[in-house]
């Protein structure tokens, strides 16, 4: 029996270690500021709504019973010391301290430490029912198995505040370690029987809290799945109704400049019709694309194929064109019409440039200079792609930097520009490329991402301008032979 009990003591050591270790950073709440919009947020604003309700029903039901044992000593006093382990006096006194300990927990609802951390509140909340009640019996010399308050209260904070499972074991072990471990080690016994002699109660304990805790657990994993389902959705929307705007404005104001002409015929050109069927196309075919990525629940579904960023930015500019006339915006494109294609898909990519040009547009003022330019990257580290540019000289951002391309179901609500960053961002890793923004106030914003080349193109590594500045023929001679050895290394891998 001895061993066994400094088994049961080592093992309740390293149970506490673990509490104190893992359960602490846990008990306080997470700060809303960078998410109140998220699953934290709302879990801790429910935690606060059950714990008022369920400091508002303890205290009716701990009444209840303190009448009910009252009304069991006056009719029954031998029955009563049959049935309970202690004295009436001693029953008072642990009613009258778990009572007391309640109301300090109402009054600590009120303060803003109880708001602040409501982990902390719902421990206090079940202590005062289950632990308060032993520490006063032990300061008596007694113990107290009150198993009915203990089960009790397990299964009404697992059925209110069914949130946070392992505060839910914390409170447990609380209980049971301080009962079967100061019991024990004081020597204070149940008739003439160490604390933990009826195995059977325990192991029914055991059962007991496993499942309310599994069944708090399950709870949240659903609740956690409902949250996300609904943050996609949102998200799902911000992104339809962020793509389609911008081509849907190019279109109204184009529409409105036909109506201001002179006359009941309007006279539209075949070129202009041209246009606005090529733009209703891209429009279903960005809407047809996004229905699929949410009916596949992935961020994008990319339809790789050669592509011409220059034929694609000139497509995307004439949607742009009657806005950019509105705004005075002054368009620069440096994109080279010799530019090897990319590997990419143009409804998604055309989605990037057409959300790129807009923030430009949207949070600048009019009159700005809005440039384009891609080129082929020769490092090492970004062999075979392009590298693209977007740049402004307009207002600039200050001290968001890469954060402005967060999702935006965890983005800030101070964070400015657009939805469609985060869009730009899920696109571009999709396509395996890299996306990134250099920014300062009053400098202009500069918006570069990468991507790949439609096929390895190991001529490009070789930098004729370098060649001509070399004169010695031997190195010339060198870096041919090293290219020609990597053109048909790289032919015969095909």
């Amino acid at each position: 029996m001895a061993s066994q009990f400094r088994s049961w003591v080592s093992t309740s050591k390293a149970a506490i270690a673990l509490l104190v270790q893992e359960g602490l950073p846990l008990v306080k709440q997470p700060k809303p500021a960078s998410e109140s919009t998220g699953y934290e947020a709302w879990r801790d604003r429910f935690m606060l709504s059950r714990l008022r309700l369920g400091l508002w029903l303890a205290v009716p039901c701990l009444l209840t019973f303190i009448a009910l044992d009252f009304h069991s000593f006056v009719a029954n006093p031998e029955a009563f010391k049959a049935s309970h382990f202690v004295s009436y006096r001693l029953v008072l006194t642990l009613e009258a301290a778990m009572l007391l300990s309640l109301l300090s927990c109402v009054v600590l609802y009120t303060t803003q430490v109880g708001r602040r951390y409501p982990g902390v509140l719902f421990l206090c909340l079940s202590w005062s029912i289950t632990l308060v009640g032993q520490v006063v019996a032990t300061l008596n010399g007694v113990a107290n198995p009150d198993l009915v308050a203990w089960n009790l209260a397990f299964l009404i904070q697992a059925t209110l505040i069914p949130v946070r499972w392992f505060l839910h074991l914390v409170a447990q072990l609380g209980v049971l370690i301080y009962f079967l471990g100061v019991n024990s080690a004081l020597g204070i016994t149940i008739n003439d029987q160490p604390v933990y002699a009826c195995l059977v109660v325990w192991v029914y304990v055991f059962w007991f809290c496993l499942i309310c805790n599994l069944a708090v657990y399950l709870y949240e994993q659903l609740q956690r799945a409902e949250f996300s389902a609904q943050r996609e959705l949102r998200f799902f929307l911000h992104a339809v109704s962020h793509d389609l705007r911008n081509p849907v404005t190019g279109m109204l104001l184009l529409l409105r400049s036909l109506l201001d002409q002179a006359g009941e015929q309007v006279a539209v050109s075949r070129q202009t019709l041209e246009r606005m069927l090529e733009g209703s196309d891209r429009q279903l075919k960005l809407i047809n694309s996004l229905l699929e990525a949410h009916s596949r629940r992935k961020p994008c579904v990319c339809k790789i194929e050669p592509l011409q960023l220059s034929c694609l930015v000139e497509a995307v500019l004439t949607d742009f064109e009657p806005l950019l006339a509105r705004r005075q915006v002054t368009i620069v494109n440096r994109l080279p019409a010799d530019l090897p294609p990319v590997s990419a898909d143009a409804t998604q990519l055309g989605r990037v440039f057409n959300n790129l040009i807009a923030n430009a547009i949207e949070h600048n003022p009019p009159g700005v200079t809005l440039t384009l330019r891609a080129k082929l990257k020769h490092s090492s580290a970004e062999a075979n792609r392009v590298y693209c540019l977007v740049q402004d000289d307009g207002a600039g951002i200050s001290g968001q930097g890469d954060r402005l391309f967060d999702d935006v179901r965890f983005r800030r609500r101070s964070q400015p520009l657009s939805l469609g960053l985060p869009l730009c961002r899920q696109i571009i890793e999709a396509h395996g490329g890299r996306i990134g923004i250099n920014s300062a106030p009053q400098s202009g914003t500069t918006v570069w991402f990468t991507l790949p080349l439609d096929k390895p193109n190991p001529i490009a590594e070789f930098d004729l301008a370098e060649v001509k500045q070399r004169r010695s023929p031997a190195t010339l001679v060198q870096q041919l032979s090293r290219s020609v050895r990597r053109c048909r290394a790289a032919w015969g891998d095909r």
